[in-house]
């Protein structure tokens, strides 16, 4: 079997407040984030979760959920994947989680890339829901050549995605089989608490759902899924990622 690690790639910073992923727990108490690509490390093809992105590309956020500092900038993609001894055009493959601005700006980055992205969450890309429509900036994908999947699915050996609907329409989870066991990277936007809910709610509440979601039951429904499968879940958005060089 296949041993891979998967290295963070931390790209930008940000300080707002918790329930933006907690939803609606967390008011008044900020937390730093992170935006990251990730890069896995082992296989024969160079392969990349996510694109990474600028800050100065990123979406205004709407009044509820603002940020309580400016987003600072850790690094270019560019110098992030030289730490690998890489390029962007040296990238033969990127899972996108989902198409969420964040997670899908440097697109055009990537010359040589396959994109990989559920056909759900094009689908809802191309005609998002009002409610959603501000994470979502057509000029940064509608020339990509996308590699469309249904469900889940193997991609190489050891590494496949998971459907994890609930925060978008066509998120996909990333199991990658490590050395420590089953890493998942949750295909949502989320931090540690979300898996990891605080004394003092009610018992049957083993998770919290994150804040930006199309359905709080659907997107709970789904982190029992995959908290109850992975051996390191891997929040994304957590900024406990931005000092962490290799997963496991």
């Amino acid at each position: 079997m296949a041993h891979y690690k998967i290295r963070p790639i931390p790209m930008v910073k940000t300080k707002g407040q918790t329930y933006k992923m907690t939803f609606l727990l967390g008011y008044g108490s900020p937390e730093v984030r992170g935006v990251y690509s990730w890069y896995i490390e082992g296989p024969k093809e160079n392969i990349l979760i996510d694109t990474g992105c600028m800050v100065e590309g990123l979406v205004p956020q709407p009044a509820m959920f603002p940020f309580d500092e400016k987003p600072q900038q850790i690094q270019t993609i560019d110098q992030g994947l030289a730490k690998f001894d890489l390029k962007p055009e040296d990238i033969d493959m990127i899972i996108l989680t989902h198409m969420h601005e964040d997670h899908i700006q440097l697109a055009r980055s990537y010359p040589n890339a396959r994109f990989i992205v559920q056909k759900a969450e094009l689908d809802a890309a191309r005609n998002p829901h009002p409610i959603q429509r501000f994470a979502y900036l057509r000029d940064t994908y509608e020339d990509i050549n996308f590699e469309l999947i249904e469900g889940d699915q193997q991609i190489i050996d050891g590494i496949r995605v998971i459907f994890s609907p609930g925060h978008a329409a066509g998120s996909q989870s990333i199991a990658v089989d490590t050395a420590d066991g089953l890493a998942i990277l949750t295909g949502f936007c989320c931090i540690r608490r979300n898996f990891e809910p605080p004394e003092g709610l009610p018992e049957e509440l083993e998770v919290i759902p994150t804040g930006i979601n199309l359905s709080a039951v659907q997107i709970y429904d789904t982190m029992l899924k995959l908290k109850a499968e992975a051996d390191i879940i891997v929040p994304i958005h957590d900024g406990v990622w931005i000092n962490v060089e290799s997963i496991p």
